[in-house]
């Protein structure tokens, strides 16, 4: 036991276990769970148990980045190789060196071995490589710059099993090359799928191997034996070394798979044109939206008070001075309309000097709240229409006609999901039918439902940058202006993650070649590539006609005035005929 170096030393002699208690031999008794540091083990392979021992130890997977392994022995070198041919679990990130002895001028000295395996699993052999020398006269010599990394970096050809999501039918292994390299949209193909194909092509061409691809239709699902399908359930039984596509980072997802790069971050959205009719939909073309509620309501409540002063001091002043002429409520109500409407005050204004600053506060009052509200409007008309519907009930509140890329993640949300708001999504704006309309399908590429959204009125669902291109080549400069977005049904998915299988060998190599290419630039030029951000206005302000749909405000309220006026009147003649009946029957008795 060393202290000072914090250095600790435990000697196990198996030797002890005979050849019939050898099954009986506790892993853990000779390498604790709970060492939390890197931890070497010395191995005298002459030992006639040192051979059983080792499979043990291999058949618990402890020959991993965590343990290094040195193996000392006098034997004959065909002899250690059967041995290290017999462990199974030898991987490329395994740590073990074998001393292997060399008898030179008389003198013994050993040979350091570096020991890997680039796949044990799929058949592959067992590499020795030399990165030093000991002998007792000379000490350690050590080959320079020797770096494991770029030791084993060429994988030879090799054919790894791969596995990629395509959401189309009779898609084979030769096929995924070719549909993954096409430029543009590919139907069944989202675009982070394809970059991530990129990102799989820097590590296949540096690290020199193959592909031989198993192609999942989705990305997760279970049947109700338990059984996992898609991507995450070939991972998560091992059927496969690498994942040419991204995979979404949920929490409990992170127990089965090892992330080795993130970079694309996941942003689905609602993308539609605005035009007036839905501007005045959602509150665009409404004469109200210039203010606030609070500020009508504060403006209303003012009004009110205004009115109860003039009547009460006309009441009082009336009373007392013989000039001052006692007017009704209702006359007092038209002046104060007529002047908040900017129509100036009646001929006849009382010469009461309290009646007067009443009636100037109220047109200082009228003055500043009146520009106030006509610059709201007159920048409306002069700018682009409003901002739309921003979240998903704004969505299935307004009359846009909504379709979703056809892409299985959509239609798994549809079936699984338990929120509410997505629920009533579904059920007002995908059941309905739309045989026999001139509607884009509920489910279409982006090639399809571009012309829709150009001619407003209808709304997409993807991930954004899938469509931005496809919009950009057919939006001219004020249609570009007139593009907005909305929070999609996604939202809680921001990163997709580069994956391996979980404890996979090549995991530690993989993130340090990403590493390496995002330091050189090739994950940004790979994203440059892949993801094309929003078309960005170029047009200057131009004036945008008021349809009959941002008016219809004024005909209700003109409207509602003559249907109220005729309804009073016919109350009116009711009443006056009631009081003529009642005085009449009075003059008779």
């Amino acid at each position: 036991m060393c202290h000072e170096m914090n250095i600790s030393f435990l000697f196990q002699d198996i030797s002890l276990y005979q050849a019939e208690r050898v099954k009986k031999l506790s892993v853990s008794s000779v390498l604790s769970l709970k060492v939390l540091s890197k931890t070497l083990c010395v191995i005298d392979l002459d030992c006639a148990l040192a051979n059983k021992t080792l499979q043990k130890f291999s058949d618990y997977r402890f020959f991993n980045t965590t343990y290094s392994w040195l193996l000392l022995s006098d034997s004959h070198p065909s002899d250690l190789d059967s041995i290290l041919w017999s462990l199974k679990h030898i991987q490329m990130n395994s740590d073990v060196t074998y001393l292997r002895a060399v008898d030179q001028d008389n003198r013994t000295h050993y040979e350091l071995m570096d020991v890997y395996s680039k796949g044990r699993h799929i058949c592959k052999d067992i590499f020795q490589t030399g990165y030093g020398y000991w002998s007792e006269d000379e000490g350690l010599l050590l080959v320079s710059n020797y770096n494991s990394y770029y030791e084993r970096k060429n994988f030879e050809g090799m054919k790894l099993r791969g596995t990629t999501v395509i959401d189309r039918d009779n898609v084979t292994s030769d096929d995924v090359d070719r549909i993954l390299s096409e430029p543009g949209n590919v139907p069944g193909i989202v675009v982070f799928v394809k970059y991530h194909y990129s990102l799989m092509c820097i590590l296949r061409d540096f690290h020199n191997f193959k592909i031989n691809y198993r192609v999942a239709r989705g990305w997760a699902g279970r049947l109700r034996s338990g059984y996992r399908l898609g991507l995450l359930g070939i991972l998560s039984r091992n059927e496969a070394d690498v994942a040419a596509t991204g995979i979404f980072q949920r929490i409990n997802r992170h127990a089965e798979f090892d992330i080795i790069h993130q970079s694309w971050e996941f942003t689905s959205g609602f993308i539609y044109r605005i035009t007036p009719q839905l501007s005045s939909a959602v509150g665009g073309g409404n004469f109200f939206t210039p203010f606030d509620d609070n500020v009508w309501i504060a403006s209303l409540v003012t009004m009110a008070l205004i009115l109860f002063s003039i009547t009460l001091v006309t009441f009082f002043v009336s009373k007392y001075l013989c000039s001052e002429r006692n007017s009704s409520i209702m006359s007092h109500f038209l002046e104060i309309v007529a002047t908040t409407a900017q129509q100036g005050l009646s001929e006849d204004v009382s010469p009461s000097i309290c009646i007067r600053i009443i009636l100037v506060s109220l047109l200082l009052f009228n003055l500043v709240l009146y520009n106030y509200y006509t610059s709201s409007v007159v920048g409306g008309l002069l700018s682009s229409p409003g901002k739309g519907p921003e979240t998903i009930q704004e969505i299935i509140d307004s009359p846009l006609v909504v379709s979703f890329r056809d892409i299985g993640y959509h239609k798994i949300l549809f079936r699984e999901t338990t929120d509410p708001l997505i629920r009533e999504l579904y059920q007002k704006k995908v059941q309905p039918s739309r045989e026999g309309q001139d509607l884009v399908d509920v489910y279409t590429d982006v090639e399809t439902v571009v012309p829709y959204l150009k001619r407003g009125g209808f709304t997409f669902h993807c991930e954004m940058t899938e469509a931005f291109q496809e919009i950009a080549n057919q939006f001219d400069a004020n249609e570009v202006c007139e593009l907005r977005t909305a929070n999609g049904l996604l939202h809680d998915l921001k990163l997709t993650s580069f994956v391996l299988p979980k404890r996979s060998m090549y995991t530690e190599m993989f993130k340090i070649t990403m590493m390496r290419a995002q330091e050189i630039g090739l994950v940004k030029r790979n994203l440059k590539i892949h993801r094309i951000e929003k078309p960005i206005c170029q047009s200057g302000s131009r004036v945008n006609p008021v349809e009959i749909s941002g008016v219809t405000m004024a005909f209700e309220l003109l409207g509602g005035g003559f249907v109220l006026a005729v309804f009073l009147m016919l109350v009116e003649i009711l009443y006056w005929k009631s009081i003529l009946k009642k005085s009449l029957l009075v003059f008779s008795t």
